[in-house]
């Protein structure tokens, strides 16, 4: 901004020159304040042109002080918010509080290079001066609030400069304000007739206008001219002086000096200069406030900004006010003020990340009960970026960006706890999923766990020694512990799903949340399948066992384990399956124990046959009563082929499937880690899971009618 000087300089009383004539000096005038014609007093509306793009200097934080462009056309703006008719209309772009909001933005559109909206204003009382300044044509500016989604750096031929052209971008408010960064955004509005071609605008309360510089000069003598006109009496001519002494013999009275020629002055180059230079000063003031924010109540840290602008004072005088209004508030409070605390660890960052990620899960499961203090609920409607910055600050981040962008770059840092509130919240919606899952095979099959990933060979029944009498001072005998050639082996299953910089920046983690509640489910549904593909293996007869080169259920004398015809289920041929059972062999000859119990698995063919056969009846006859009702229970699978059906032996007293996990990690286990080469966190479900059969002897078959 150019400053005026006024005229001066000389301890001699200057004498005022003669008075300019209107032919030697342009005229300048003044714009007539009018309504716009597109004011709807009774609606409370007006139509703006809210932006056209114009190149201006803006503030990035991951760019610096750049020159930036917007890219008007429909493929570069992203139009849904506007048009929603939720988009406010705020005061300066302040959004600390409901009082900021003035209205709402009813339409906008894009057409010919501009932006175009009608907005509607509040009939609330402390809206109204704001209205009728609008309404009466004093406020005209506006301003669109926006995100950037993607910038196209371009150098300019003109002036050697690099141009950040905004390509993919988001407007998602409208302000009015004092004065615009775009020029031509305005309250569209018609010029009144015979308006003049040149014209200044209003001055505004928180920058004076550009005047145009003058030359400070002493006046020369006149002692027999009339006295010129006061510049009050003209307010539009300046007075032109010269800096020579004053002549010893005074000029003849009846002529007078001709007045220098006024440089024309380009009114518009000037504002526009005064513009940039405004906002270049006012971008500069974000990075110290953000500094301050958390330190100081958000209304003194608005009010400080307020005034610097109105000031124009530089960045480090805004800083050290910041810093004195700081010491001040400790001054007179030397604690600041605490949170109410809900139980111990209330700003520990582990107990804030815990609420949060069962907040996550809370919001993606219906029905999820989440565990502890109840903390949750304080984050049930953050987005992903709020929480970013809250754990940010909870680690004493000093400056935290509010800008989506920016937070999503610093969630990729490995220093940021982010992946760990992905890897817990899916853990918990993983979890809650898989725990109540109870798949069916866990009933027949016996759980043995794996120590590592080497092949495991589990114990039979009778491969330990059968005791033998001790006689009266006889030594014990020594016995010796066969060993099963049944290998189960323990294998890996896993899949990732990514969270990307464009998730975190759209406040989008539904294919995460979705990933993460759907995969416990679908991780016992894998266990159960797993399983039944061994045991249905060989149309039924299970995998071949290394001991005979046999597979589970055969009809030889070799296993002796399988109906040599298949038959209808009933009560006589499960009694003969029982039998077929209880006629088995351990390896040292004795009978095989069954448990108090036995398992009857069948598939939907037989569910009604299978319920039937050993439902308790109440029967007057001992002929008529259910024998096997209370120690065979039914399994119903819908993965048991035909009219298959199977006895099974309790699994603890003689086990023929064996199923584990890795040193007792029951159910799979989330890891994070970094996308290579993008911004990004990989969530990956890792399931250590083994299956195998490592006996015959405890089962019975029969491949049903």
């Amino acid at each position: 901004m150019t400053e005026t000087t006024e005229p001066g300089g000389s301890d001699a009383t200057p004498e005022p020159a003669a008075a300019p004539t209107a032919a030697d000096v342009p005229l300048v005038a003044q714009r007539a304040i009018t309504a716009p014609a597109t004011v709807d007093r009774a609606a409370r509306t007006v139509e703006v042109v809210w932006s056209t793009g114009a190149r201006a200097r803006n503030f990035v934080p991951a760019l610096g002080l750049i020159t930036e462009e917007l890219e008007m056309s429909p493929n570069a703006v992203r139009m849904e918010a506007l048009r929603s008719g939720r988009a406010p209309v705020l005061d300066t772009h302040r959004r600390g509080g409901a009082r900021d909001v003035l209205g709402r933005v009813t339409a906008a559109r894009l057409e010919r290079g501009r932006g175009y909206a009608t907005l509607q204003f509040s009939t609330a009382a402390d809206v109204e001066p704001v209205w009728q300044r609008i309404a009466d044509g004093t406020l005209r500016a506006v301003s669109v609030g926006y995100r950037v989604h993607r910038y196209e750096p371009r150098p300019d031929p003109a002036t050697g400069e690099t141009v950040h052209r905004a390509v993919d971008w988001e407007p998602f408010e409208i302000s009015v304000v004092p004065v615009p960064v775009d020029r031509d955004a305005a309250v569209r509005g018609e010029a009144p007739q015979g308006a003049p071609a040149i014209a200044i605008e209003p001055a505004l309360p928180d920058e004076e206008p550009p005047m145009p510089e003058t030359t400070p000069a002493e006046p020369a003598a006149a002692p027999s001219a009339p006295p010129a006109a006061s510049p009050s009496t003209a307010p539009f001519q300046e007075t032109t002086v010269t800096t020579s002494p004053a002549p010893t013999t005074p000029p003849e009275p009846t002529r007078a000096a001709p007045a220098p020629a006024v440089p024309a002055i380009d009114l518009e180059a000037v504002r526009a200069e005064a513009e940039r230079a405004a906002a270049e000063r006012i971008a500069s003031y974000e990075p110290v406030l953000a500094a301050a924010r958390g330190l100081l109540a958000a209304d003194t840290i608005d009010a400080l900004r307020q005034a610097a602008i109105r000031e124009r004072v530089s960045p480090e005088v805004l800083r050290g006010r910041l810093w004195d209004a700081f010491t001040q508030t400790q001054t007179s409070r030397p604690t600041l003020p605490a949170r109410p605390e809900t139980g111990p660890g209330h700003d520990d960052p582990a107990q804030i990340l815990d609420a949060m990620a069962e907040a996550l899960a809370a919001r993606a499961m219906p029905g999820y009960q989440p565990q502890g203090s109840g903390r949750h609920a304080e984050f049930m409607g953050w987005r992903p970026s709020d929480m970013i910055g809250e754990l940010l600050r909870a680690r004493g981040a000093r400056s935290v960006p509010r800008n989506p962008t920016l937070l999503a770059e610093r969630a990729f840092h490995t220093s940021s706890d982010f992946p760990l509130l992905l890897a817990a919240a899916a853990n918990k919606m993983l979890l809650a999923a898989y725990q109540p899952a109870q798949p069916t095979y866990r009933q027949i099959f016996l759980r043995r766990d794996f120590r590592d990933f080497k092949p495991h060979r589990h114990l039979r029944i009778g491969d330990f020694p059968t005791l033998l009498p001790l006689a009266e001072n006889g030594e014990i005998q020594v016995g010796t512990m066969s060993e099963s050639q049944e290998i189960v082996l323990l294998q890996t299953f896993a899949r990732r799903i990514r969270v990307t910089r464009p998730m975190l920046v759209n406040d989008d983690l539904g294919a995460f949340t979705d990933f993460a509640a759907a995969i416990g489910r679908r991780v016992a549904e894998f266990e159960n399948a797993t399983a039944y593909n061994l045991l249905n293996s060989a149309n039924g007869d299970g995998p071949t066992l290394t001991t005979g080169s046999a597979p589970v259920f055969a009809t030889g004398a070799a296993r002796a384990n399988k109906a040599s015809t298949g038959t209808v289920l009933d009560t006589t041929t499960i009694g003969a399956g029982r039998t077929a059972i209880m006629k088995q062999r351990t390896l040292d000859g004795l009978p095989i124990s069954m448990g108090q119990t036995m398992r009857l698995l069948v598939g939907p063919n037989l569910e009604l046959a299978a319920r039937q056969a050993t439902v308790v009846v109440q029967a007057n006859e001992i002929g008529k009563a259910n024998v096997f009702a209370g120690f065979v229970q039914p399994v119903i699978e819908p993965l048991i082929q035909a009219n298959r059906w199977y006895l099974f032996s309790d699994p603890v007293a003689a086990p023929v499937y064996v199923y584990g996990y890795l040193n007792g990690a029951e159910g799979p286990q989330v890891t994070t880690g970094p996308v290579q080469g993008a911004d990004g966190v990989e969530v990956s479900v890792i399931f250590d899971f083994g299956v195998g059969a490592i006996d015959w002897r405890g089962a019975w078959f029969n491949p049903g009618t």
